[in-house]
């Protein structure tokens, strides 16, 4: 092989290595929000309508000044419930204008809003996660 073929292929070699990494950095950092479980302060709690289920509001702090904070609501069933959840977190939002005071309504049995977010609990398509709504 000449030279010049094989600085072509050290090249796309190196190339290809960094993307690689680059990709897998960026997929290690990707947070879903199963991972969220259990993490943060509390807040703030509402029970649901028939009190089968309870909404919890955590504030999650992990950077520091670096970093700003997160709000993460988890819910969390009693034994008449239907389906068992068990801090299970259906709403997890970064720097939001509602930090501290989370505004969290039932408007069913099932169906939670958070800051304007309609959530079915049953329904993880219906979760919130930041990552998903920033471009």
């Amino acid at each position: 092989m000449s030279k010049k073929k094989i600085i072509i292929f050290s090249f796309l070699t190196l190339f290809l290595i960094l993307g690689a990494l680059l990709l897998w950095i960026n997929s290690s950092m990707i947070k879903h929000l199963d991972e969220l479980d259990g993490r943060g302060r509390f807040i703030t709690d509402v029970r649901s309508p028939t009190k089968e289920y309870t909404a919890i509001a955590y504030l999650i702090d992990d950077g520091g000044a670096t970093v700003g904070g997160a709000l993460r609501v988890g819910i969390t069933s009693y034994r008449l419930a239907e389906r068992d959840f068990n801090d299970k977190t259906i709403y997890w939002d970064k720097d939001t204008s509602y930090m501290e005071n989370p505004h969290i309504n039932w408007i069913n049995r099932h169906t939670v809003e958070v800051n304007g977010v309609k959530i079915d609990i049953y329904d993880e398509d219906t979760y919130y996660n930041w990552r998903d709504h920033t471009k």
